[in-house]
């Protein structure tokens, strides 16, 4: 019998030979058919993405490396191959050699003013350069203003240091020495941070201080336009989805067919469950259920739902996640519905929610995949890279991490979260 591998070495050795850039989806395809790996699970290409994204987040011991979006290939791989991503990586790399060359070199005060307009373009407001004397330290002032309700003022310090010279400890205690009572703290720096900066930064019951390294800081200018210039080309590949998939019933495609967005029930964060089950009892109860029925069930049972419009937003929740279905006009469970309601398996209900809804089971393939808990940008990044969405804000991956604890498959601490 043919020894499996497991998927991170399929991956490897799959990459290795193919000598060319691959999404998980069809590392995993090769995988099966080359009978490499052994599972059991219904989106194996999850669990293939999941261990692919927490080995490149391990910059230590990193074996992969994404080169465009959710396209991965091995660190040492030979880029001499022809393929337009490795000369996009290529060209972008030796902009980031020369970005970061050209900051050492800049005079001190003028890596404060390029980094006072890189944090206006992040968003920051007020941004203020201070001066030369008597600024206590201080190289920047600025304001965040975070949900348009609140304005968090922020002292920045910058530091245009050689990669080899890292910031200690005393950097952060010093900068929180010269921060006011409510204000946070922000350290820029071209090189990196000690082991012990990193820990204090983030000790409890002190003044919040957020570190931005040279690689980081990188990434920002990248992001912002600061200091770079993007330029916009086209290029095509080969549509492999398009050949593979019947056309005349796409259903089948284990991504297509899947809704994107997944939203909260009323009832209190940590109520969706109980909430899902009483609206399933409603419906299953009453047999003749219409959108006006429901709408109206909803403003009775929950002081908070006010308007017929959020009210008929919650109707939308079971039926995306395919638990119950509208006919001749009345709501009634769906087989997955009634298969859940009668046993109440939190487990059924993960199957059926990961069955119909995008980057579910994979949120929580990666944190179960995970050694160190991930924030919500993380995992936005992690979905954005690896499905066909766009997302800027972290709201749609916030209501699934909020299922996920729901479901009691996932924690959240103050370091982020991670499964149970």
């Amino acid at each position: 019998m043919k020894k499996k591998l497991s998927f991170k070495k399929a991956a490897i050795k799959i990459l290795g030979n193919t000598k060319e850039p691959l999404s998980a989806k069809e590392i995993t395809k090769i995988a099966i058919e080359e009978d490499l790996i052994e599972t059991s699970g219904q989106t194996p290409e999850a669990t293939m993405a999941a261990q692919i994204y927490v080995d490149i987040n391990d910059e230590k011991k990193a074996t992969f490396k994404k080169v465009g979006k959710g396209k991965f290939a091995l660190i040492d791989l030979n880029q001499s191959v022809n393929t337009p991503l490795f000369a996009i990586e290529n060209q972008n790399n030796l902009v980031k050699e020369k970005l970061i060359s050209k900051l050492h070199e800049m005079d001190p005060f003028q890596f404060e003013y390029l980094a006072a307009e890189l944090l206006r373009k992040i968003g920051y407001e007020d941004v203020e350069v201070t001066k030369r004397s008597g600024d206590k330290g201080i190289d920047v002032n600025a304001t965040l203003t975070v949900g348009g309700l609140t304005d968090v003022s922020t002292v920045i310090q910058v530091k245009r240091y050689k990669k080899e010279n890292k910031l200690a400890g005393r950097h952060i205690t010093q900068l929180r020495g010269s921060a006011e009572v409510g204000q946070r703290g922000l350290i820029i720096t071209t090189s990196d941070f000690t082991k012990d900066a990193i820990e204090e930064s983030k000790a409890k019951n002190k003044t919040p201080v957020a570190l931005v390294n040279g690689k980081k800081l990188i990434e920002l200018m990248f992001k912002y336009n600061v200091g770079v210039k993007s330029e916009t080309i086209d290029i095509y590949t080969f549509d492999n989805e398009l050949f593979e998939t019947d056309l005349a019933n796409n259903s089948n495609n284990p991504i297509n067919g899947k809704n994107k967005s997944l939203w909260p029930l009323p009832g209190g964060a940590h109520s969706y469950i109980a909430t899902l089950n009483l609206l399933l009892s409603y419906i299953s109860t009453s047999k003749n259920t219409t959108n006006d029925d429901l709408i109206s069930w909803f403003i009775k049972s929950f002081d908070n739902v006010s308007s017929k419009k959020t009210a008929y937003g919650y109707i939308g929740v079971p039926k995306s996640m395919g638990l119950i279905k509208l006919s001749n006009n009345k709501y009634q469970l769906t087989e997955d519905g009634i298969r859940y309601f009668s046993s109440k398996s939190l487990k059924i209900l993960f199957e059926i929610i990961s069955k119909n809804i995008v980057a579910f089971e994979e949120v929580y393939q990666l944190l179960k995949n995970s050694t160190k808990p991930k924030n919500e940008i993380e995992i936005r990044e992690f979905i954005n890279d690896n499905f066909d969405v766009n997302w800027s804000s972290n709201a749609q991956t916030s209501y699934r991490l909020l299922w996920l604890i729901n479901l009691n498959l996932v924690t959240k601490k103050s370091s982020g979260y991670f499964s149970n």
